[in-house]
């Protein structure tokens, strides 16, 4: 393990981020930043595959076999190669001990880590008893992006063309993220009859702007509820926000459409269906008290995910972590929702998340420590050798030695 863990150099991983950074590779264009994954897995003696299921949009796979004698587990690492827009972003940049730049901490920091740690393990002659697949994926980061890496991805876990008995996705906070609330994006749709027509002609009582008022309301007692109920020990309390209104487009004319979009968070036990039957009875309710029509719609809907404790996957991460670091890692949970929802609940897919930092992500100032890159590298290589296990016997390393 100490080998292993000597082979992992906190500055060349600082260079690679940040080379990685000056890749431009926003959502919907991350031809570049996958092909720079793929260039980085090659020089360290890897051959990835590009899988280029949308046009030059690929994602970036690459098997380790294993010794399958062994019988060991398969574990894969996952991110994503693609950044929101730079904007006004700082560029990239080093400053001491920070790597500087859009991407610098979600995510390209954590996949260049992963890469160090895989190549960390093949320079020390590790052979693991099982699988070890390492992946980058595209089109993660929403609205431009449908998920349409991670979902390829899970029709590849589904196919068996991909195996994995559990994945780490390397980004996140320096602990084990395990569980998120699920979530949707809802929009709620009033409509009047009347159609636009004159206010005058229309009381107060039947004006959907009227109503827009009882929907909020009903809103804000959801929300007493939610945090009344026991809130779940790692994510928290599920609830409801808003963030979109709209509709009307003079002032006295009667505004139907009237559009109420948000997100709605609900804890693991829960599902979709008992939220859209939320809703659904909501509308129905202020459909027949208004004379109004209330509809709703949901959108980006995923589902709880959490991996528990005790599960190896945590286990290897809490075990390299304490081993690396001299401190347990703590087992979380996050309101936010990411794409081990998609990998638990659509591929039945054990995961976790383990990255350097969840301070800077989305910021105009995003930045990631170097010395956190690496401590992440040690903790991926030392938990896929616990997760996946260490052929038995002297390492090719070591045989090449004694030949000579």
């Amino acid at each position: 393990m100490q080998e292993v863990l000597d082979r992992i150099d906190p500055e060349a991983i600082a260079r690679d981020t940040l080379d990685f950074i000056r890749v431009r590779s926003e959502t919907g264009q991350e031809g570049e930043g996958s092909r720079f994954l793929a260039e980085l897995l090659r020089r360290e003696g890897f051959a990835p595959e590009m899988d280029e299921f949308l046009p030059n949009r690929p994602n970036v796979l690459l098997r380790i076999p294993g010794s399958a004698a062994d019988g060991g587990r398969t574990l894969l690492f996952n991110g994503h190669t693609d950044t929101i827009p730079i904007g006004v972003s700082d560029p990239p940049g080093r400053d001491g001990d920070w790597v500087i730049g859009r991407g610098a901490e979600d995510m390209k920091g954590g996949l260049v880590a992963m890469v160090h740690a895989a190549s960390a393990l093949r320079r020390a002659g590790v052979q693991l008893g099982g699988d070890l697949w390492l992946t980058g994926v595209v089109g993660h980061e929403t609205p431009i992006g449908f998920k349409e890496g991670p979902l390829r991805l899970v029709d590849q876990l589904n196919s068996g063309a991909v195996q994995a008995d559990a994945i780490v996705i390397v980004e996140g906070p320096a602990a084990v993220w395990a569980a998120s609330l699920g979530s949707t994006v809802f929009t709620v749709t009033i409509t009047s009859d009347r159609g636009a027509i004159h206010t005058v002609k229309v009381p107060y009582v039947e004006n959907p702007a009227c109503w827009m008022g009882h929907l909020l309301t009903r809103f804000a007692e959801w929300e007493r509820e939610f945090e009344a109920r026991p809130e779940h020990p790692l994510c928290g309390r599920e609830r409801v926000n808003v963030g979109i209104i709209r509709g009307g487009d003079y002032m006295n004319r009667l505004p139907t459409p009237l559009i109420v979009s948000g997100q709605r968070r609900w804890l693991p036990g829960q599902t979709a269906a008992d939220v859209q039957g939320e809703f659904d009875a909501l509308c129905h309710e202020l459909s027949a008290r208004s004379g109004l029509h209330f509809e709703t719609r949901l959108e980006g809907t995923r589902e709880p995910f959490e991996t528990p404790a005790d599960h190896p996957l945590v286990c290897a991460l809490r075990s390299a972590g304490q081993q690396t670091t001299g401190a347990v890692p703590d087992v979380i949970g996050m309101a936010l929702v990411g794409d081990a929802n998609l990998y638990a609940n659509l591929a039945g897919v054990s995961t976790a998340y383990y990255g350097p930092a969840h301070e800077t992500a989305h910021s105009d100032h995003e930045r990631v420590s170097a010395t956190r890159l690496a401590e992440c590298a040690q903790i991926y290589a030392l938990a896929a050798m616990e997760y996946c296990g260490v052929r038995e016997g002297r390492s090719e390393k070591e045989d090449g030695r004694r030949g000579k």
